[in-house]
């Protein structure tokens, strides 16, 4: 266990060092947003539409390559016609890659790896429960200027493993996210 945590903090130092030799790019960008989730879940539940917010932090290690994490929250009020309290969070993280780093507008995709917090009226079970979250997806940015941006899309598939009250099943979801973005 020693030599792993020793290895894990070799490669943050060496990671960090390297990307100090940037030539006047971000080190650290941090968004916050709006989120619209359009759910499909794998039973007979019909699809639902969520709202909800999302913040993350990248570490830029380099002109276009990244380490995110992300936690975002959702809520819904309706499901299959009936009215609920539902709510689920999500917390992920992965690399991302941006190219067109320093000009106006800059593409993104990112692989996010995590879990997700449904409470009972999100999964239609008696309990809590936390469930496997894998989340690919591509954005655009606006860089306003130096240190501040506009997100103008961040587009996911959210793929979930949630647990039923009969079986686990795959819960599709589409996430649209929209926010601004802070760069230090």
């Amino acid at each position: 266990m020693r030599k792993l945590i020793f290895l894990v903090g070799v490669v943050l130092l060496f990671g960090v060092s390297a990307s100090a030799q940037g030539v006047g790019d971000s080190r650290i960008d941090l968004f916050g947003g709006y989120t619209f989730d359009h759910t499909s879940p794998g039973i007979a539940v019909s699809s639902f539409n969520s709202n909800g917010g999302v913040g993350s932090v990248a570490l830029n290690f380099t002109s276009w390559g990244s380490l995110v994490v992300e936690a975002g929250g959702i809520h819904a009020t309706h499901i299959g016609g009936a009215d609920v309290d539902a709510t689920a969070m999500t917390y992920l993280a992965g690399p991302k890659i941006s190219l067109f780093h320093r000009s106006p507008l800059s593409p993104f995709g990112e692989v996010l790896v995590g879990f997700a917090h449904t409470n009972p009226g999100f999964n239609q079970t008696a309990t809590d429960h936390n469930n496997f979250a894998l989340s690919p997806g591509v954005g655009l940015d606006w860089n306003a200027s130096r240190h501040f941006g506009i997100r103008l899309a961040q587009v996911d598939y959210l793929w979930m493993r949630v647990p039923t009250q009969t079986n686990q099943v795959n819960w599709n979801n589409f996430r649209y996210s929209t926010g601004i973005l802070f760069r230090f």
